[in-house]
């Protein structure tokens, strides 16, 4: 359903404020875990605890988060289709609030299963991600659907440049802190959407729903035939960017003894970029061009900028590296959403957001749980790995896609 009333263009405003501030809540907070790990000043562990046992806690602890997502978010997706998306946002939201401050609780009792408690909770409220792309396609014509996921990724990436900068500052008062912030941003979120987000989706659908949606919703996206290598492809991605973007921080602290606050800088610098590239520097490419070639080549040049950090020593060369890989990863989630998104009737928006996301889901929270016991062995994992599964992702796309990538998309 395409934006006919200055109500749904406000409506998208909102959603896109939305998206804006559950990832400045989530930026405040990313860049912490390592350091509360890794950092011998921290009671969560003794002294003696070797690093295999630390990284695969962050991992668990990575892994919480998305992992509880994956099972929340094809029922919310689903959901939405038959309620509406307004009320299944109102409801995450309040459940995010809440994990939030038991994570701050489970600081302040230096209890890690208090923490991934709150983390899963708050993966449970995250799930609301597909009905608010859901919401992004109902008020968007089919041309425009690439631009305002765009939109959405420049939220997403301004929220997450303001989020680590504050979270760094914040750690300084206690690790408790950062999660106390989140939880007041959500409720500013949530205030916001009560009283001027416009209900987008007036088409219902029932769909039996059960907690095994996601397990199942996996296993479907694999026997679309017109999507089984794109949803593979995508499975790739997130898998390697989670390990690299989630983890890169143990090689900074470790390799360059960096504190938590050069480290929510570094995390800042490169969500501007992403967010600067999907605002304005993608557009005249995504404008111009069909998604599927852009995803394909995009995922090629991403691999080919992560490799090469293997043979630096100065961490100064990130601050080169990083913007490459932001434009880049900035045109990955448009177009490959937006493909998926045309691929669907608009009664089954959410559905079909939600079987993206349980892909992204799966990936980025299996990625966590193997990236922890890597990562204790080896510093470098985060780039060895990343770089051969966007490889692997962009070699998904050409074996299964050759003709469409060479005539342009079509």
């Amino acid at each position: 359903m395409p934006i006919k009333s200055e109500s749904h263009r406000f409506s998208l405003f909102i959603l896109l404020l939305t998206i804006f501030l559950d990832w400045m809540s989530i930026g405040l907070v990313y860049p912490m875990f390592s350091s509360m790990i890794f950092d011998q000043g921290t009671h969560f562990f003794s002294i003696e605890t070797s690093d295999v046992v630390r990284g695969t806690w962050l991992g668990i602890l990575l892994a919480a988060g998305p992992l509880a997502q994956f099972l929340s978010s094809p029922i919310v997706g689903t959901l939405s289709d038959q309620k509406g998306r307004k009320p299944l946002l109102k409801n995450t939201l309040l459940i995010i609030i809440l994990g939030y401050l038991l994570c701050a609780f489970g600081v302040f009792a230096e209890s890690l299963l208090l923490l991934l408690i709150g983390r899963l909770i708050v993966g449970v409220g995250t799930g609301n991600v597909a009905a608010v792309y859901a919401a992004i396609a109902d008020i968007s014509k089919p041309e425009e659907k690439a631009k305002h996921f765009g939109l959405a990724s420049m939220s997403s990436g301004i929220g997450f440049t303001l989020g680590p900068f504050l979270g760094g500052a914040l750690s300084s008062w206690g690790f408790a802190a950062p999660f106390l912030f989140s939880s007041v941003f959500s409720l500013i979120n949530l205030i916001l959407l009560i009283f001027w987000f416009s209900e987008t989706h007036h088409i219902r659908r029932n769909v039996q729903l059960s907690l095994t949606l996601g397990l199942k919703n996996l296993k479907k996206a694999f026997q679309v035939p017109a999507l089984r290598a794109l949803f593979l492809s995508f499975f790739f991605f997130c898998a390697g960017w989670s390990f690299y973007w989630e983890f890169i921080p143990v090689t900074w602290i470790q390799e360059y003894h960096l504190d938590p606050s050069q480290v929510g800088n570094f995390y800042a610098y490169g969500a501007a970029f992403y967010a600067v590239s999907s605002g304005l520097l993608i557009r005249p490419i995504v404008n111009r061009f069909q998604p599927l070639p852009v995803l394909f080549i995009s995922l090629i040049l991403l691999s080919i900028s992560i490799f090469p950090l293997l043979f630096h020593s100065n961490v100064t060369i990130f601050w080169w590296y990083i913007p490459i890989q932001q434009f880049l990863a900035a045109l990955v989630f448009p177009t490959g959403t937006t493909i998926v998104s045309n691929s669907v009737k608009e009664d089954s928006q959410g559905e079909i957001m939600g079987i993206l996301q349980s892909v992204d889901s799966f990936a980025f929270a299996s990625s966590p749980l193997l990236a922890g016991l890597f990562v204790g062995v080896s510093t470098q994992a985060p780039i060895i790995v990343a770089g051969v599964f966007m490889l692997l992702a962009s070699l998904v796309l050409l074996s299964s896609y050759r003709k469409k990538l060479f005539t342009g998309g079509k």
